[in-house]
């Protein structure tokens, strides 16, 4: 994707530099070292900060108000997201903010830290005299059932993509009741590699009118057929940038592929019965991957089985890195990746049978208390030693404590 920012760099530099943040709003400036103070009672990371700064001069400065991050899975973009309401909140005098996001496991997360204004809380975005803008950041959850009111009512409405399409009557009463509101919004457009479907586009272009910024956040701007957000890209903070950090922010990657003459990656069509290897599966998974291919392949059971050994073997040695290195401090977890619901069923049950792991499934298509599950892996009282899944979690889902990642495909 293209960097539209290289042209300011040097500029913005000098500009953050300064700390004196020239030709900024005064209330801006107010808020950026308010922001800056080194007795916050949580600091935001370095590159998080830079986030701040670089939206801050974009719209500022350059007036520009459709722009995009490109922050590394992992790198915070829910804090940066938070800072950046504050900050139009108590400068740009906005009061209504519309997170989208591509599915329910990326809601989930962004609910656990706008719900009661945690991320707010937590970070002390707001300047003094201003601690009450917190009480009017309400959260409302777009979903299916729930009344419109909420929208109209809460500083902060969130939901999928699917909740505001004209496509559905839902989507198209909470888009009315936001088009009707008659007050300027932010949008915040999360996994916004997603952006360039059709209907999706469609819906942020419809928002434009009323928005008086939008900001994407995505780890993966570039997508396979070549499409990419209409935004401009202002900050690339990619995995080497985290690995370099001190103390790092992604540790270490290690990426074993098995040998086929050891694994023979077959899959197996269970209602027509026809067997393919990996290198004839490759239309297929593209189909999968765009949404458009029925969830009858799964992972024939010799080589799943094999693979999972490799990554059982790996777990292991991360168990051995956490006591020696990590004090206990967390549990690794092993992340398995199906290409359909049925794979990951029968990979679930694979883990518990013949490895003994404990194994969580979550799919589009579990009850709220498995989600709920995945929510709370990694933190004390989770049990789960494993969670599988299909392809839907490997975006915005961001369990420190997943160690390992095993990709049947």
């Amino acid at each position: 994707m293209y960097y539209s920012f290289a042209p300011y760099e040097q500029d913005f530099r000098e500009w953050w530099a300064s700390g004196a943040y020239p030709s900024v709003k005064p209330l801006t400036r107010d808020f950026l070292l308010h922001l800056t103070r080194p007795d916050a009672p949580r600091k935001l990371w370095r590159h998080q900060e830079e986030s701040v700064m670089r939206t801050v001069y974009a719209h500022e400065l350059l007036h520009w108000h459709e722009l995009l991050l490109n922050i590394v899975t992992g790198g915070g973009k829910t804090a940066v997201i938070g800072a950046v309401i504050a900050w139009l909140k108590s400068c740009h005098d906005l009061n209504k903010f519309v997170l989208l996001c591509p599915n329910t496991i990326v809601r989930d997360r962004l609910e656990d830290d706008f719900r009661d204004a945690k991320v707010f809380r937590d970070f002390g975005f707001f300047p003094p005299g201003m601690e009450h803008f917190t009480n009017e950041l309400g959260l409302h959850i777009m979903q299916p059932g729930a009344a419109p009111q909420g929208i109209r009512d809460c500083g902060v409405v969130l939901g999928n993509i699917q909740q505001v399409y004209q496509s559905n009557t839902s989507g198209q009463r909470n888009l009315a009741v936001l088009m009707n509101a008659e007050q300027r919004i932010a949008v915040f457009n999360d996994e916004a590699h997603n952006t360039p479907a059709a209907e999706y586009d469609s819906t942020l272009f419809t928002l434009k009118q009323l928005s008086k910024l939008r900001l994407d956040t995505t780890a993966t701007p570039d997508r396979a057929d070549g499409k990419a957000p209409d935004t401009k890209m202002i900050f690339e903070y990619g995995i080497a940038d985290a690995q370099a950090e001190v103390p790092p922010i992604i540790k270490s990657i290690v990426v074993y592929q098995p040998k086929l003459a050891n694994v023979e990656l077959t899959y197996t069509n269970t209602e027509t019965g026809e067997k393919r290897t990996v290198d004839e599966m490759d239309a297929e998974f593209a189909r999968i991957e765009s949404g458009l291919s029925a969830t009858q392949w799964v992972t024939d059971p010799d080589p799943m089985r094999k693979q999972m050994e490799i990554a059982i073997q790996r777990l292991k040695e991360q168990q051995k890195r956490a006591e020696w290195l990590g004090k206990g401090s967390y549990r690794p977890i092993l992340f398995v990746v199906a290409i359909t619901i049925k794979d990951a069923q029968q990979a679930r049950d694979m883990l518990k049978s013949e490895f003994g792991l404990k194994a969580l499934l979550v799919t589009e298509q579990s009850e709220e208390q498995d989600r709920q599950a995945a929510r709370r892996l990694g933190k004390p009282g989770s049990e789960y030693e494993a969670v599988v899944s299909v392809l839907m979690l490997r975006e915005g889902w961001d369990v420190p404590p997943v160690s390992v990642i095993l990709l049947l495909r």
